[in-house]
Parts: structure tokens; sequence; C-alpha cells
């Protein structure tokens, strides 16, 4: 086992105090994400019930997104930390890249339902045309641009899986502070500054924004404090 590995607090500290250590910032990542959805909820309700109910028939589709890139990444780190475990690093560096790979097309998947798949979604659940109008306008948003929330998602369980927990809380509470902030402004708008109010599209756009900050945190912080793994455009 190298220097790098064998310094790593995965191999070197007590088993009660690593469960601790590592268990606190990963449930305040889970707790975070949950923020994003109720959020969105808490503002949106002031604009009409229509649009409150168009984004809470939006949550399942934005759900599945979290639960697929949750799922994959849980998988991408289990299998890291085995092969980082047994000193094996090349092994590690395919299953971190085939697992970035992957969520791109799980990504460019649900690409094609925003742009495709909204009508037949809200009109198998309402036929009310105001509601329909209004979560088109908000999930499609938030799938065509979902590239923030899958890289977010995996380069998050990149860091777990080295151990770098508090890092992967800081990229989740970054993108969730950056959509609580822009929600208000970007749903009610600001005249004297030029901002218009956008209703439940600048919900959404506040929503992929933040998910794009908390994705380019997580990537930058892989590539500066993730020592373990060196992740390449090439590979």
């Amino acid at each position: 086992m190298d220097t790098e590995l064998a310094q790593n607090k995965m191999g070197t500290m007590p088993v009660r105090k690593l469960l601790i250590n590592m268990s606190l910032p990963m449930m305040a990542s889970m707790l975070v994400q949950a923020l994003y959805n109720i959020v969105d909820s808490i503002f949106v309700a002031r604009i009409s019930e229509a649009a409150l109910t168009a984004v809470s028939i939006s949550f399942p589709i934005q759900n599945l997104m979290i639960a697929i890139g949750v799922g994959i990444g849980v998988g991408v780190n289990a299998l890291l930390s085995k092969s980082l475990g047994e000193g094996d690093r090349d092994r590690a560096q395919r299953i971190a890249l085939q697992g970035i790979f992957i969520e791109i097309l799980c990504c460019a998947v649900f690409i094609l339902v925003g742009f495709f798949a909204m009508d037949i979604f809200f009109r198998g659940q309402t036929a009310d045309e105001e509601i329909i109008a209004l979560g088109k306008d908000y999930l499609s948003v938030c799938c065509i641009f979902s590239a923030g929330l899958f890289a977010q998602l995996i380069f998050e369980r990149l860091l777990q899986a080295t151990g770098r927990t508090m890092l992967s809380m800081i990229s989740q509470c970054v993108g969730a502070v950056i959509n609580m902030i822009f929600d208000p402004i970007l749903i009610f708008g600001i005249p004297a500054l030029g901002i218009p109010a956008m209703g439940v599209t600048g919900a959404a756009i506040a929503t992929v924004f933040g998910q794009i900050v908390g994705g380019v945190v997580a990537i930058v912080l892989n590539v500066r404090r993730n020592v373990e793994l060196r992740v390449s455009l090439r590979g």
C-alpha cells in the first residue's frame, strides 16, 4: 500500500470514530438534497395553487433522477472502496471512469425525456391545462439541464469512497444555498434591477443553477483534494 493510501483515515482511524466521522456529513448531504424540492415548493406556493400542484407532480421524475444517480454512485462507491483497500489503484481508476460514463448516459436519457416526454407525463396526471403548462415549464428545465445534478451525485460519491465526506457535504451545501438565494429572485423578480419574474421557470432555473454550481465544486474538490483518484477526460 502506498504512502497516500496508508495515510487515508479509512485505513488508520478506529472503526467507531470512522463511522461517526463519515456518517454525519453523509446524512447532512441527504437532508440538503431534499431541501431543493422543499424550498421550491415554499416559494412556488406563493404564486398559485396550480403552480404548487405542477411542481409537486414533477417531483417523481426529479426523485427518479436522484435515485438513479445515487444508485449508480453507491455501486461505484462500494467497488472503489474495495479496490483502494486492496491497493489496486488502476482498477479503482477504471471504476471511477466507468461510473462517470454511465452517469453521462443516464443524463442523456433524461435530456431526451425533457424534450419529448413532458406532455405525455403531465397529461397522464391531470387534465388541467394550466397545471400541464406550468409543469412542463418547470420539469423540462430540470431534465434538459440535469448535467449538474448527475455530476454532483457521481463526484460526491468519489469523494465519499476515499473518506472525504466533509468535502462531499460542502459541495451539496453550496448548491443548496445557491438555490435558496436565487429561488425568490428568479421566481418573483426584482424590477428595480431589471430582473423579470419568471414564476415556476425561475424556480427550475434556480434549482439547476444550484446543481451545476454544486457539480463544479465537487469536480474541483476531486481534482485538487482526491489524491487517490485521477480522473481524465480521455479516460
